[in-house]
């Protein structure tokens, strides 16, 4: 998922390369001007999208189990001739 996001992004910008140096000139002036603040910033995006990454980890876990579970019941139904 995150992936399929990043492929979306990357594709976006190399096809519009005018708005990628845009974006890079504003991402190092704001660097430059004030750097303790995009740290800050930096630290903050990276907090965010290692708990995106956990959340969908855990959520594609639930998911299996509840799949597997699932075809558990439906086996042991199969078995007792349910």
């Amino acid at each position: 998922m995150l992936n399929e996001y990043l492929q979306t992004a990357r594709t976006f910008l190399s096809s519009n390369p005018i708005i990628a140096v845009v974006i890079g000139v504003i991402l190092i002036v704001l660097f430059y001007s004030q750097p303790k603040e995009m740290f800050k910033l930096a630290v903050f995006g990276l907090f965010l999208a290692v708990v995106f990454y956990v959340i969908t980890l855990l959520a594609g876990t639930v998911d299996t189990g509840s799949k597997q579970k699932d075809q558990m019941i439906y086996k042991s139904r199969d078995v007792i001739g349910e």
